[in-house]
């Protein structure tokens, strides 16, 4: 098919598909989609509850117990061990079709009704690591989230294969790092990004095999350096202790370092390894387009999250995606699963489900809820074979002529993805706060849920402006509330207040760290403001020097989540390559 442009029915605006596109959507047997790919985005992240965690009741076990789920969220709510036991059946839970009313609002029956797990995660690879969220293989881990293979590990995302590190983001193979984003095979790094086997490192940023470096930015392999300029080893030491023994040192540091980063070119994305990519945090990645936070994946196109190695033939995917292939509009999969449509998290061994939530292992389901090892199953009640194909058919007929309509008039036929008004979180509690962050009116205006925060009158017993130096701070002050700096003032959901655990505090005795100031969720907020965005815009490289393949200015174009308006010079990657490299 040749390419063709359509009207977005819910931003109103004009976005393209592909002839590769059209190729896709024939493979799976779905329709081309009626929401454009940023759309499509949102209305799946309002659907992905990374980090914020609500008290509890198990509705079988009556144990008291942390979950994703609000108590209001209408959701019935087991604890782990109670939802993977076999003593209960999701087709117990089973409703016939009414052709007369639109098949959407006969499955979010289902979800008000089926139990849904606590949390994600492989619960029993957990050792006292029970603050946690989209994990697995964790031990004495706090607080961390969309994390794997970690020990000794307190507040972060996205951390894997790392040990004994605080307040991260996208960390891999870290050790005794703190506040990095983007960073890997890391040892002592600290308030740093994007860097990669570095050692002793402190403000720095696209940096590669450095040790003893302070606010640095695109060198590759030096040591003592402060700035860019070489150092003796004397001065290095001397000029840390100075600048990072207290809190006001670190804020200082950081906002000079940014400052002096703005000199440096920055390559148009983040990525090595690739063939024929677009998008930001791609690696070892092969035709994979229009993406985010990828690695190892193949013939893919507007995905995001993907962390395990195997993901093949996807589109419109996000989270996950071990060893699986041919997933669209997909929340949360992975494992060996294949041909998975419009669903949310369908795990291990899973083949040919639709418009189904929390699938293990079980294979031609539609409209179901919490399928463990199941068959030919339509709204939680299984058919013989035959019997659920012809039903499936005449349930896409109804989708189609009988469609779902939400409350803003979009139309949900065969081949969208779950309203965002089904979602069981507020919009804020989720990653599309992160990454498209909405005010209240406006996320209601668009339909999407929101979740009033509690409002905690905490009684704050030590004020951040008296916080003690790391040196004297006995372990009493982790029984204070401290106060947040932030106080309640700022767009990062701050808290107002909050405790220090002891294996934090141990973590900053150890390496000499400023007993930081802000709560957990304003030091996140804030990583999550320097790493880039998911979105694109069309740019020319800014290099004007001289080279190999340019005289002048580069004429060089490309897709990049360094929008316009930013501060950063960007590069194509040969100019990058050719200054930097």
């Amino acid at each position: 098919m040749e390419q063709e442009i359509k009207v977005c029915q819910n931003c109103k605006k004009e976005f393209v598909i592909e002839p590769d596109d059209f190729a896709f959507y024939e493979k799976i047997k779905v329709p081309a989609p009626t929401f454009c790919p940023e759309c499509r985005l949102v209305r799946r992240l309002a659907w992905r509850n990374e980090r914020t965690l609500h008290r509890h009741t198990c509705a079988k076990c009556s144990k008291s117990i942390i979950s994703i789920f609000s108590p209001d969220s209408k959701f019935v709510v087991y604890c782990n061990p109670c939802w993977w036991g076999d003593d209960w059946d999701a087709t117990d839970y089973g409703i016939n079709f009414n052709p007369k009313k639109p098949f959407l609002a006969q499955f979010q029956e289902l979800l008000h009704k089926v139990p849904v797990p606590s949390l994600y995660g492989l619960y029993t690879t957990l050792v006292n690591s029970d603050y946690t969220n989209m994990v697995s293989y964790l031990k004495n881990c706090y607080m961390i989230t969309y994390s794997d293979y970690s020990e000794n590990v307190t507040y972060g995302s996205f951390v894997n294969h790392t040990k004994d590190s605080v307040d991260n983001l996208m960390l891999e193979e870290g050790e005794l790092c703190y506040d990095t984003i983007n960073c890997n095979k890391c040892y002592k790094t600290f308030y740093s990004q994007d860097c990669k086997e570095c050692n002793n490192i402190y403000f720095s940023k696209n940096c590669i095999g450095c040790q003893n470096c302070f606010g640095c930015v695109n060198l590759k392999n030096q040591k003592y350096c402060v700035y860019n300029n070489p150092v003796s080893k004397e001065d290095f030491e001397k000029f840390v202790k100075e600048n990072t023994t207290t809190w006001n040192d670190i804020v200082s540091a950081k906002g000079k370092a940014r400052e002096f980063w703005l000199k440096f070119p920055n390559k148009y994305m983040h990525g090595i390894r690739n063939n024929n990519v677009s998008g930001d945090y791609i690696f070892d990645s092969k035709n994979t387009l229009n993406s985010y936070c990828v690695g190892n994946a193949e013939d893919c196109k507007f995905c995001s999250f993907v962390t395990s190695p195997g993901l093949k033939d996807a589109y419109d995917f996000i989270n996950f995606g071990i060893n699986s292939s041919l997933l669209y509009e997909v929340m949360q999969s992975g494992d060996q699963a294949s041909r998975i449509r419009f669903a949310w998290w369908a795990v291990t061994n899973c083949y040919d489900i639709e418009y189904s939530a929390f699938s293990v292992g079980s294979k031609n389901i539609f409209g179901s809820m919490g399928m463990n090892k199941k068959e030919y199953c339509i709204l939680n009640k299984k058919y013989p074979q035959e019997e659920y194909y012809q039903l499936r058919q005449t349930i896409i007929d109804q989708m189609n002529n009988n469609p779902y309509i939400d409350d803003k008039g979009r139309i949900y036929r065969y081949g969208e993805f779950f309203p965002v008004k089904m979602s069981p979180f507020g919009y804020n509690e989720t990653t599309a706060q992160e990454f498209f962050p909405l005010e209240k009116d406006k996320a209601e205006k668009l339909g999407f849920n929101w979740r009033d925060v509690k409002q905690n009158n905490y009684d704050i017993t030590l004020q951040p402006e008296v916080i003690p130096d790391i040196e004297v701070a006995d372990d009493s002050i982790t029984n204070e509330i401290i106060g947040c700096i932030h106080a309640g003032k700022c767009k990062h959901q701050c808290s107002k207040a909050f405790r220090m655990v002891p294996q934090e505090l141990q973590f900053y005795r150890q390496l000499k760290i400023p007993i930081p100031r802000l709560c957990p969720n304003c030091r996140h907020g804030e990583r999550i403001e320097q790493r880039n965005p998911m979105k694109l815009w069309h740019r020319q490289c800014m290099c004007n020097m001289n080279h190999s393949h340019h005289s002048g200015k580069c004429l060089n174009e490309f897709e990049t989540s360094y929008s316009p308006d930013r501060p950063e010079i960007v590069y194509c990657e040969q100019c990058y390559n050719t200054e930097v490299a």
